[in-house]
């Protein structure tokens, strides 16, 4: 058999649908080492030997449900490549923009040397991404899930950033104070994408990748428990003129914002993400 006509039969058995069709490609070019330029050049080519054993095994996980991430043990963000495995929340495009906007930040501000707190960390994507792209910045990310912590620290190792990026476990909620109190006043930029869905969208969200962690996902009744938290605590972390940014759900931005004022922060506002919604949110500590 030629390796589409692999592909096609494991489709048909998994009953895997069109949407789930690039994912299994994925998966099948990264685990092979190949581009998907690679596969697309080998599909009327026969398939090796066990091959139609792995494609079928990966059809079937997919359309259980797994992230296809989950089956590679990686995935691209930014510009670099991060491990990701079952029970860590797989980063979104969409978060790529947090990095680009603090490193915007810390080049517009001429703070080559600035020091970073990623809050809820999960795979340590925005921390190494902005390590990679800043060869001077120093970044800590605060972390609960030892899963995520451990795994964070894997892919700092594999990217030669262990020196200025490192992970610690504890909870955002209760304990990120002595967790890195040595920051105190002393951090450029706050960064952070919590859980954030609120009740109402929690089941449809987790419906769409079942095996991702849903305490990676849920932000309270109303979505704000970790903005609550964050943001009354901001200025006794930033230096003068420190930059505070998340990563927001829409609907949620007005409520964000005035908790910005009420907190001391200034300057706040949300942007859109690339659909046109409300996505992030920005202030600063006064200086």
């Amino acid at each position: 058999m030629t390796l589409r006509e692999v592909l096609a039969h494991a489709e048909q058995r998994a009953r895997l649908s069109s949407q789930k069709h690039g994912d299994l490609q994925y998966v099948v070019a990264a685990s092979s080492g190949w581009s998907r330029s690679d596969l697309l050049l080998r599909l009327d080519q026969p398939a090796e030997t066990g091959t139609q054993a792995f494609v079928e095994h990966a059809a079937q996980q997919l359309a259980d449900g797994c992230a296809a991430e989950y089956l590679t043990g990686y995935t691209a963000f930014c510009d670099i490549v991060v491990r990701v495995r079952e029970g860590i929340f797989v980063p979104r495009p969409e978060t790529e923009s947090l990095v680009q906007m603090a490193g915007d930040f810390i080049t517009d501000q001429d703070r080559p040397r600035a020091t970073v707190l990623d809050l809820c960390s999960g795979s340590g994507a925005v921390a190494l991404a902005l390590a990679a792209r800043l060869p001077q910045v120093a970044v800590v990310g605060l972390e609960l899930d030892p899963i995520s912590v451990s795994c964070s620290r894997e892919s700092a190792l594999d990217l030669g950033l262990s020196e200025r990026v490192r992970f610690v476990q504890g909870n955002v909620l209760a304990t990120w104070g002595l967790a890195l109190a040595d920051f105190r006043s002393r951090t450029d930029v706050i960064v952070s994408n919590p859980p954030y869905v609120r009740e109402q969208r929690l089941f449809p969200a987790h419906a769409s990748s079942p095996r991702e962690p849903v305490q990676a996902l849920y932000g309270g009744t109303s979505g704000m428990v970790f903005y609550k938290r964050i943001i009354a605590q901001a200025c006794d972390w930033l230096r003068p003129g420190g930059l505070l940014l998340l990563e927001i759900d829409d609907g949620l931005e007005e409520a964000i914002l005035n908790l910005f004022e009420r907190y001391g922060l200034q300057g706040g506002r949300w942007s859109p993400d690339l659909r046109g919604l409300p996505r992030y949110a920005e202030a600063r500590r006064a200086e």
